[in-house]
């Protein structure tokens, strides 16, 4: 078991599914998704840096202006310093002349000053462009803060291309548009994605089921407690539900969360690396700590509430013991161990309010420094470098590493998910692996129908796993065209006996025969078309009722279906149903009583005409038109054919020709129901347990 659990969700789910199979065309869409998720950030850091500088920029030195003219294609203005001022011609230049009421000192430091003129007048070749302050410019100063940081120019072309991102208002309404037009697309990819991821799931919980159906149908009918049918039923529904969860998260959260982490990585690190790197040790280091303590926090919860239940237990228990306290007048100590007990429930109680009020603080602190840490590494960087990291950016780097838990998180609790889809599949597995024990002979034979005896030479038989023997040393000869009942005080006794003849189970030792031929080296087909099993117990199989007696072969026809339903008096209640053998039955459909179902068993064999009949009969009371048509249907089943039957009813007892006696796996009386109820002290006790009307006094008699 260990050592294939590893492999089992692995198994279901190999990894080259993952990467070269079904589940590439979800690794291109998270990358669609990973790369809108880029253009995302961007964007939004544009609105951010926007909304902080309000499209106002100042740059200085000659080139960065002109690298701002060539954007804006407008008239800057330039601020003329003494040294251009110097340098001009005397022919173009004009004496300087003394305002009246000022002295020339005043004018002289007035001519010092620098003067503003327009940039595209006619300047000197040696005219200096000092700077340049612009406001509405939209994003501009995002543009200039890309090209002055990275060298980048793929902004400056968007810059100029679509003037509405020139102007305020016509920027911050385009870049919102395109932030919910973004948003959208990634909805709608992350739809697609969870949608193939459960189609992925669906096909391989699908192939399990088919899996398990057809090992149903080898192991099932050997099942003689009915215990490995609920075991199959649960692993039908929620193991595999579970396996098809587990693959489902695998494939959506491994497919997106390592490409978003990837991205808000890549994008913080582009921004400033250095801040990156001091941002992300601490919470790296703090959501360590944080898995260490989750897994301390869980353990002490579950002791605690295993103790909780327990002092729980002990109180409920002293409940019970009221007689013996009040008849030895125990009040006084039984008050004060109750109140003990009391006292150590609200101990743990209280012990259990710590624990987790303590791991939420630490969890809420813990948090808190972390947010408080990278607010500070931020703020700090903002204040000294301003230009390298303007607040819009800080911003979008504290938003990012906020959402830094969601991934992370997500990629952790993979690990639990699949650990329980890993334990599911291997559940699944190893009823898979399991080997039917029978199986037909190479070289098998066609057996003829039953003409002469059924015999039982020294058959032996024991459930899978168990040393206690059903059966050990059984034998018995039935003649052809007799009706044989089988009781037992051992439930599965009877049972045993009869799924042997099919071979449904298969004998550990001695062997079963048919007019002198083992049923080992005969063909499965014609030993089941000649010796059918009818159980009272059995459902309906989800079709009409027409389909339910056909069984799937079209080689009978309608009237063939309602003669077979006449003999078992079926044909009745099957008319007064809403759509007669049109109706549908089993689930979503029409629900028959125990009587009405098994009565549509017996037309269901009777249809083939078997050499053999098995019937074990329905627990439980049936009503009374039930009992009289069966004794009617019996009359005509019992005619010509061998009729082995497990009976539930006094009266069916009465009707066979012998009755076998089975104890300890073997035979230990053999005849009719009179004479074993005057001779055998054993069967007379069977039959009490099995239909005295007093046996029970909450229960009703069982049906005579």
């Amino acid at each position: 078991m260990s050592n294939r659990q590893p492999n089992a969700f692995h198994r279901a789910f190999p990894a080259r599914e993952f990467f070269g199979g079904s589940a590439r065309s979800i690794l291109f869409w998270s990358l669609l998704n990973g790369l809108l998720l880029a253009l995302l950030l961007v964007d939004l850091f544009l609105i951010l840096d926007l909304l902080n500088h309000r499209g106002r920029i100042t740059v200085r030195g000659e080139q960065n202006v002109l690298y701002i003219q060539e954007l804006r294609e407008v008239e800057p203005l330039v601020i003329l310093t003494d040294q251009t001022k110097s340098e001009k011609t005397p022919e173009k230049s004009e004496p300087e002349k003394s305002e009246p009421g000022k002295s020339k000192p005043e004018a002289t430091a007035k001519s010092s000053e620098p003067q503003v003129v327009n940039a595209k007048a006619e300047q000197p070749a040696s005219a200096v462009l000092n700077t340049l302050t612009l406001s509405d410019s939209g994003i501009l100063p995002s543009v200039w803060w890309a090209h002055s940081k990275y060298q980048l120019d793929g902004l400056k072309q968007l810059y100029q291309r679509f003037p509405l991102l020139q102007e305020n208002q016509s920027a911050l309404f385009t870049l919102v548009l395109v932030a919910l037009i973004l948003a959208s697309v990634r909805v709608l990819i992350r739809w697609i994605s969870r949608q193939r991821s459960l189609k992925i799931s669906h096909q391989v919980s699908m192939t399990l089921r088919n899996m398990i159906h057809r090992q149903a149908l080898r192991l099932g009918p050997g099942d003689l407690s009915g215990k490995e049918t609920d075991q199959t039923f649960t692993l039908f529904i929620k193991d595999v539900g579970t396996v098809q969860s587990g693959v489902f998260q695998w494939v959506y959260r491994l497919s997106r969360h390592p490409v978003t982490l990837l991205i808000l990585v890549l994008f913080t690190i582009s921004v400033d690396w250095r801040l990156t790197l001091q941002c992300m040790i601490p919470l790296a280091a703090a959501w360590y700590f944080l898995l260490q303590y989750r897994k301390t926090y869980e353990s002490q919860h579950a002791k605690t509430l295993v103790a909780i239940e327990t002092e729980l237990s002990l109180l409920a228990e002293n409940l019970r013991s009221t007689r013996l306290v009040r008849g030895y007048g125990m009040e006084t100590t039984e008050h004060e161990l109750f109140q003990k007990h009391l006292e150590k429930y609200t101990e743990n109680i209280d012990k259990l309010k710590r624990v987790e009020g303590w791991g939420h603080r630490i969890a809420r602190g813990l948090a808190v420094f972390c947010s408080c840490l990278v607010l500070f590494l931020v703020g700090y960087k903002v204040l000294v470098s301003p230009e390298s990291l303007p607040l819009s950016a800080a911003v979008l780097i504290v938003g990012i590493f906020a959402f830094f838990y969601l991934p992370v998180n997500g990629l952790y609790e993979l690990i639990p998910l699949r650990s329980e889809a890993n334990i599911a599949a291997s559940s699944i597995y190893r009823y898979l692996n399991q080997i039917p024990e029978v199986s037909q002979a190479v070289g098998a034979k066609f057996l003829e129908p039953l003409s002469q005896s059924l015999q039982f030479e020294n058959v032996s038989y024991s459930l899978s796993g168990q040393d206690s023997k059903i059966l050990n040393g059984f034998d018995l000869k039935i003649p052809a065209g007799t009706s044989t009942a089988f009781v037992s005080l051992e439930e599965l006794a009877p049972r045993a006996v009869t799924f042997l003849i099919p071979r449904f189970i298969e004998p550990k030792s001695g062997r079963v025969l048919m007019d002198g031929e083992d049923t080992a080296w005969v063909t499965l087909e014609s030993l089941r078309a000649e010796a059918i099993i009818v159980s009272g117990n059995d459902p309906c199989l989800t079709g009409t009722v027409k389909e339910n007696i056909r069984c799937g072969d079209e080689r009978f026809s309608l009237q063939e279906i309602i003669a077979a339903s006449k003999e078992a008096h079926a044909h009745q209640f099957i008319q007064n149903l809403p759509q007669g053998y049109e109706t549908t039955l089993g689930q979503n459909g029409e629900e028959l009583t125990k009587g009405e179902s098994f009565r549509l068993g017996l037309a269901r064999a009777v249809l083939r005409k078997p050499a053999l009949m098995i019937i074990e009969e329905p627990e439980g009371p049936l009503d009374e038109d039930t009992k009289t048509l069966l004794e009617d249907a019996y009359t005509r089943i019992f005619q010509n054919r061998t009729i082995l039957i497990i009976p539930s009813r006094i009266t069916t007892l009465r009707r066979v020709d012998q009755v076998v006696l089975i104890h300890d796996g073997k035979v230990e009386a053999v005849d009719s129901q009179p004479n074993l109820l005057k001779k055998s002290a054993r069967y007379r006790h069977w039959e009490y347990t099995r239909f005295n009307q007093f046996r029970h006094t909450q229960e009703p008699a069982i049906d005579r």
